[in-house]
């Protein structure tokens, strides 16, 4: 279903902007990309903010390490790692 919308002179002019550096044919093309952009940025962010409630859920539940020095941090995140890099194909 086609639908029409009137974003205004600034976002004519972005519009306008990409067309002309040859990357999109048509104003459509543009704006159908920026749908798509923000549709994944939403989905990202989402994503960020479940990860942000499981870390916090955690924290609450005391489920954390606590580090004497920057060192033993240091050390404790290149275990992780390497563990992590051992696991991929």
């Amino acid at each position: 279903m086609s639908r029409t919308y009137i974003p205004g002179p600034e976002v004519d002019a972005i519009i306008d902007r990409q067309v002309a550096t040859g990357k999109f044919a048509t104003g459509e093309d543009v704006v159908r990309a920026g749908v798509q952009l923000l549709e994944e940025q939403e989905a990202e962010l989402e994503e960020l903010r479940k990860l942000i409630d499981e870390g916090d859920a955690a924290y609450a539940a005391g489920e954390y390490t606590t580090y004497s020095s920057a060192d033993q941090f240091l050390e404790d995140i290149k275990r992780l790692g390497d563990g992590a890099s051992r696991r991929k194909p």
